[in-house]
C-alpha cells in the first residue's frame, strides 16, 4: 500500500449480504444508490464516526482498504457544510481491495472500541 488505508464501518449483515465481488453499502441504514458514494474514513477520523453513527452496536465490522486495489475513484471532500473532508468511493467496493475485517467490540459506555480494531 503507497497510499494511506481507507477504513468503513459496515455491519456485518450488510457485508455478508451484498454480492461476492462488490459491496455497496454507503452507511447505516444507507445505499451506494442512496448516496452516490460510499464513506469512508482515514485512521484518525474512524472513533469519531463510530461514536457518530454506530454508538452501542455489537455487529459492526472495520473494514481497511488498500486505495491501490479500487476499481472505484476515490474523492477526498468535506461533507455539506463542514471544513474537515473524509474519502469517498464512486461505486462499488471491490472486495479484492478489502486487505483486513476486523470486528469491532463494544466498550462498557457503548462506544466502538476502534483503537484495538487499527
Amino acid at each position: 500500500m503507497t497510499s494511506p488505508p481507507l477504513y468503513h464501518l459496515a455491519l456485518a449483515e450488510d457485508w455478508e449480504r451484498d454480492t461476492p465481488d462488490a459491496y455497496a453499502t454507503s452507511t447505516l441504514g444507507r445505499s451506494l444508490a442512496d448516496e452516490g458514494f460510499i464513506h469512508c474514513s482515514f485512521g484518525e477520523q474512524v472513533q469519531q464516526i463510530a461514536d457518530l453513527v454506530y454508538r452501542g452496536r455489537s455487529d459492526v465490522l472495520l473494514l481497511e482498504i488498500d486505495p491501490s486495489r479500487l476499481a472505484a475513484a476515490v474523492k477526498v471532500e468535506p461533507p455539506d457544510g463542514e471544513r474537515v473532508s473524509y474519502p469517498h468511493i464512486y461505486g462499488p467496493l471491490n472486495r479484492d481491495a478489502v486487505v483486513k475485517v476486523t470486528p469491532v467490540d463494544v466498550r462498557e459506555d457503548g462506544r466502538l472500541d476502534i483503537g484495538s480494531a487499527l
